[in-house]
């Protein structure tokens, strides 16, 4: 169904502007009428200008808003009312905004699901097909519980990934910061003694010098070549599926890491898939929304052989038995899972265990990287240190 901007005003003179999905402009204006709107201006969107337009807010807010509803809704009261009802409750302007446009085109008779969908930047596509199935089946404050609930998941690994990450982060700049002060301030002063007394210099100190006067230099062509790197990449993964594919092989490959986001990958899966299998949603649907939610082509290429093997009628396990990102256990539970018919209580049970699993890994990685940090600061300044007072040493004997 089309979706139209609209700038309308009520009989107190309060301006409305937002979104709402209608036949035409006139079923447009008849809607708002019924909610005692009267429609000022029109203009029909297309798909990106919609994204364009959708406020970001952060999953903080849409677990308050969630939870809050499930609530109300639980307590009997309407969709409409509710969503009303949170959008005074909100501190959050930008939400605030999109829930009251969402309350009135539900007031206007549009489907609720439709009315989130209007706002793909604050309502995913899958977050808008469990309220889809929720709405059917008439169990909204369920799906409403069951999305607060996997949202909150969500924002706990990203706390958890940031908790953990500081320590090493703030290393990692501390290093990079005492070589960049090495380089440029302290190896160029060193030089300039070195000159002077015209001594010979060993073949480190000659290394160590000459990078210090590239560093000191080139600093700039440094810094652009790894912003340049960086950019590449990111052009390369999203204009070259291939590139994109080879590049999330290595990171699952990677030592250290490569367990965890294997773990952080198959966590989102079972997570996502058991969320809409347990709303309602049909298995060959849930699986094509899970496509994509990882951001992970490997993943991903996965999924997509498993939506083929049910479309030939065959099992999901049969095709994600092929990719290594599925670990053998995860694997043999949805096994067990399809052959008991329970598949959404197997996959949360799945679920649940990477949510125990993946805090404790996370707490190992980082742990085994801070010793390989500090060991490559100490290696790096050990090897400053020495290049600079070797010819020190050197003098010092000959003048003995």
């Amino acid at each position: 169904m089309p979706q139209f901007s609209y700038h309308a005003v009520d009989k107190a003179g309060r301006t409305s502007d937002g979104t709402m999905a209608a036949e035409s402009e006139h079923a447009l204006e008849r809607r708002l009428r019924e909610v005692g709107f009267w429609l000022i201006e029109a203009r029909p969107l297309t798909a990106k200008k919609r994204t364009a337009k959708n406020f970001k807010v952060p999953r903080r807010e849409l677990v308050e808003f969630f939870t809050g509803s499930t609530s109300l809704l639980l307590s009997g009261i309407p969709i409409a009312e509710t969503i009303t009802a949170m959008a005074q409750e909100t501190t959050h302007l930008h939400l605030k905004v999109v829930l009251e446009n969402i309350s009135l085109s539900v007031q206007a008779g549009t489907e609720v699901s439709e009315s989130f969908r209007a706002y793909p930047g604050v309502f995913s596509d899958q977050v808008c097909n469990l309220i889809r199935a929720g709405e059917q089946g008439g169990n909204l404050a369920t799906t409403f519980e069951d999305l607060a609930h996997h949202l909150e998941w969500v924002e706990g690994i990203v706390a958890d990934v940031r908790q953990a990450s500081i320590y090493p982060v703030s290393i990692i700049a501390a290093v990079a910061g005492l070589i960049g002060l090495m380089f440029t301030v302290v190896v160029p002063k060193f030089a300039e003694i070195f000159v002077d007394l015209g001594i010979e210099l060993p073949a480190l100190t000659r290394a160590v010098l000459t990078f210090g006067e590239v560093a000191q230099t080139y600093w700039w062509a440094f810094l652009l070549s790894i912003a340049g790197v960086v950019m590449g990449i990111k052009f390369l993964t999203r204009t070259q599926p291939k590139v994109a594919l080879l590049l999330d092989q290595l990171r699952l490959n990677m030592p250290v890491f490569g367990d965890l986001y294997s773990m952080l990958l198959q966590s989102q899966f079972v997570h996502t898939l058991a969320l809409m299998l347990k709303s309602g949603v049909p298995i060959l649907d849930a699986l094509t929304l899970s496509r994509g939610v990882s951001k992970s082509p490997v993943l991903d290429a996965a999924i997509k052989d498993a939506v083929a093997s049910v479309e030939e009628g065959h099992k999901i396990s049969e095709a994600l038995r092929a990719h290594p990102v599925i670990a053998s256990l995860t694997l043999r539970m949805i096994i067990v899972g399809e052959d008991a018919g329970r598949l959404d209580i197997t996959l949360q049970q799945v679920a649940d265990r990477f949510d125990k699993e993946i805090p404790r890994k996370l707490k190992k990685v980082f742990a085994t990287l801070e010793p390989m940090i500090t060991l490559t600061l100490v290696v790096i300044v050990g090897l400053v240190a020495a290049s600079l007072f070797m010819p020190m040493f050197t003098l010092m004997s000959g003048l003995r």
